[in-house]
């Protein structure tokens, strides 16, 4: 049974307060604890004598996981929860040196800039010089500025915990000391630093961590609470151990903590930043780079600018910051690429480095693989692929996700989410579904089967074809090749432009368009480049392929698509929709986003408007058989596949004839093509030899939908 003394009001001796440090990193020996489960290490750590409660949030891959432990209010015995907000102390510093890094991204400011440039004359006498001190030394602690959280000042705070302080009254406090020399955690550099970034942008630190990392990261439980005394959300209460007797120590002004130290968050919102930061997401890699490698030798290992690595006793690498403030000692970070983050907080300034130490060794200890065999190792890929599709429709935005393919001559299917927000109702995994640009995959294709026939050449001109409607405006259809609309090389305007999408297709779900009528939308715009010379994605590039097909079979793209591969390959569940509005057979409502990020009903629309380039419904079934003969060679000849995968860049990748490549980020390659449209998301991809596929569909667009797919995409791909 664990022991505890709570006293308030006690009077704190001198020895008492100087056995604490406030928003000092925790740090100390790592000790590996074999192959303990992570939450055996915090059940014991909150069980020991003097540890109120433990709060750890872990995402790891794909996967997050909170868990709590103690007690949040012992007075009450009140149990610790698993979102509780808590003062963040030094960890603060990683958001700072992450705003300077960005600044440093944008030429805002240099790194090696002195103080005095920024700040002159704040730093002078006593032996201190800003003219010699780079921001990068204020970042990684070898600026030689002592720390103003003196002995004294410690005292002073603990006993009077609602006083306010400025910035410029804490450096001066550090400043009236003598400089040190070597690597020194000084307190100082980051409230000079915070004085530099409002020098910078015109705003105070906390102004721009709110812009820059708070409100992009959607971190709502994250404050930075300038003298406030509370803590704005549920939290545990912070206590302070002071020789076997804890102090209730909650409320406390923070102003001395400053840039330093004065964040209030939660274990969910610093997982998040850590990913974020870690994973290449706030910075460039360039001065994700500096980060890291600006490094000094200090008591944590290798400390960087506003992070320090720690290397366990396995050989991992933990990249991060600690944090102790009077009430909470915390950590918070990860690998380095950020796949692995953990978030530790326990509610006492005391003896709870220790504890956390551990923690994070049990949570990053490599454990023994077991090798599987080749039917595990498919299963489980298969149930991985599914438990990041069950992950991705937690988000508001992504309703459903269907889902499935073909793997080593087995298909699978898999459907999660609703089909529905006003009518709730699972989604099937035989649902038809708008493909969008995958349409192109097929234009590409008849196109290709005609070239291989010699009834037309990819070198041939439009003009050729399509004498006279392209002219005019710059433009001259004498001068784009057919392999040009195929790899959108032409330099044609795209008629789909922000205005298009946002406001009058939405506005008009059902007008018609004719095919006349979007080459005339197109042309109407000067060209972005001459034939040959750029990369512009262009829906018209396509439709005038389906009028080239036209002119040179007599049939519509329609009908020769529907001759050529839906008939064959049995795809009894495509429909090249032309003029109609309505996907055929059980299907989802599919929610289009308008420029607030409001999602709502488009499902009903007329495809007109997307014509050759975008106009057909799908399924899973279909989209897998189709894609496997393609990238199998089933469908067209080596020559013409050469011709198809003959590639220009871009920033989709590298571009083909109607397709392009992917790859995930351990280099795999697979190719295929993405769709969006109106109310769905769309993805058909596989390696070369159409042995493996994957056709993933979301009933929404936006971001949310577009990193969902990415997910699922790398974990089938990835090996």
């Amino acid at each position: 049974m664990k022991l505890f003394t709570l006293h308030r009001g006690v009077a704190l001796t001198l020895t008492a307060i100087l056995a604490v440090t406030p928003i000092f990193p925790a740090y100390g020996t790592l000790h590996a604890t074999g192959h303990t489960a992570t939450y055996q290490a915090i059940d014991k750590a909150a069980n020991s004598d003097n540890i109120p409660g433990v709060v750890v949030t872990v995402k790891k891959g794909d996967a997050s996981w909170s868990y709590a432990s103690g007690e949040g209010n012992i007075e009450r015995n009140h149990k610790v929860d698993a979102d509780s907000a808590f003062r963040i102390g030094s960890t603060t510093k990683t958001f700072v040196a992450a705003v300077v890094l960005q600044l440093a991204g944008e030429k805002k400011l240099s790194l090696d800039d002195t103080v005095e440039k920024w700040l002159p004359g704040l730093v002078q006498g006593n032996g201190h010089d800003g003219n010699k001190i780079k921001i990068r030394q204020l970042l990684n602690q070898t600026s030689g500025l002592p720390d103003y959280l003196t002995p004294e000042f410690r005292t002073k705070l603990l006993t009077n915990p609602d006083g306010n302080y400025t910035a410029e009254q804490l450096v001066a406090i550090g400043l009236g000391l003598k400089p040190v020399t070597g690597w020194a955690y000084s307190n100082t550099n980051y409230a000079i630093t915070g004085l530099i970034i409002q020098k910078a942008t015109g705003e105070n630190y906390a102004e721009q961590i709110k812009k820059r990392i708070i409100e992009p990261l959607h971190l709502n439980e994250t404050f930075l609470p300038g003298n406030s005394m509370d803590i704005p959300k549920k939290n545990a209460r912070g206590y302070l151990d002071v020789g076997n007797k804890l102090v209730d120590i909650t409320l406390l002004n923070p102003s001395f903590a400053n840039a330093g130290g004065d964040i209030i968050s939660t274990g969910e919102d610093l997982t998040t930043f850590f990913r974020a930061l870690l994973g290449g997401k706030l910075l460039t890699p360039e001065m994700k780079k500096e980060m890291m490698t600006s490094t000094a030798d200090s008591p944590f290992g290798q400390y960087g600018l506003g992070i320090y690595q720690t290397k366990l006793p396995n050989g991992t690498n933990v990249w991060g910051h600690g944090g102790g403030i009077p009430g909470f000692t915390n950590f918070a970070g990860g690998t380095e690429d950020g796949q692995h983050v953990i978030s530790i907080n326990i509610n006492v300034l005391g003896d709870a480095v220790k504890h956390i130490n551990t923690i994070i060794a049990s949570e990053f200890a490599r454990e023994p693989k077991k090798e599987l065999t080749e039917k595990e190792k498919k299963s489980k890929h298969r149930e991985d692929v599914k438990r990041v599709m069950d992950e991705v429709v937690t988000s508001k935005r992504v309703p459903s996700v269907v889902a499935g393919g073909l793997q080593d001559g087995e298909r699978w299917s898999y459907a999660t989410g609703t089909a529905s927000y006003e009518v709730p109702s699972r989604v099937e995994p035989d649902f038809l579904f708008r493909i969008g640009s995958i349409t192109k995959t097929f234009t590409a294709s008849v196109v290709l089967q005609l070239a291989e026939e010699k009834q037309l050449s990819l070198d041939d001109s439009v003009e050729k074809w399509l004498p006279g409607v392209v002219k005019g405006n710059g433009y001259d259809g004498n001068n784009v090749k057919i392999r040009q609309l195929l790899n959108h090389t032409s330099g044609l305007a795209s008629y789909t432009d922000e205005n298009m999408r946002d406001i009058i297709l939405p506005q008009n779900p059902f007008r018609y368009y004719s095919v006349d009528d979007l080459i005339g939308l197109a042309l109407a715009k000067p060209p972005v480049y001459a034939p040959g010379k750029g990369w512009n994605y262009s829906n018209v590039n396509t439709i005038l392929a389906g009028k080239i097909i036209q002119k040179v079979t007599g049939d519509t793209y329609a009908e020769q698509i529907r001759k050529r591969f839906i008939e064959p390959l049995g795809l009894t569940e495509t429909f090249v929709m032309e003029n109609s509005s309505h996907i055929p057979g059980k299907h989802a409502t599919g929610y289009n986003m308008d420029r607030s990020g409001h999602l709502y009903d488009l499902t009903e629309m007329n495809q007109s408007w997307a014509n050759a380039a975008g106009d057909m419904v799908s399924n899973v079934k279909d989209l897998t058989t189709f894609f496997s003969a393609l990238l199998g060679g089933k469908l067209l000849n080596q020559e013409m596949m050469d011709q198809m995968l003959t590639t220009i860049d871009s920033p989709l990748g590298k571009v083909g004839l109607g397709i392009f490549e992917g790859k995930t980020p351990d280099g795999q390659s697979y190719w295929g093509h993405a769709g969006g449209t109106f109310g769905f998301e769309t993805r058909a991809f596989g390696p070369l030899g159409g042995k493996h596929i994957l056709v993933s569909a979301i009933n929404s667009v936006g971001p949310d939908a577009t990193d969902a797919h990415t997910k699922i995409l790398n974990k089938e791909f990835g090996r």
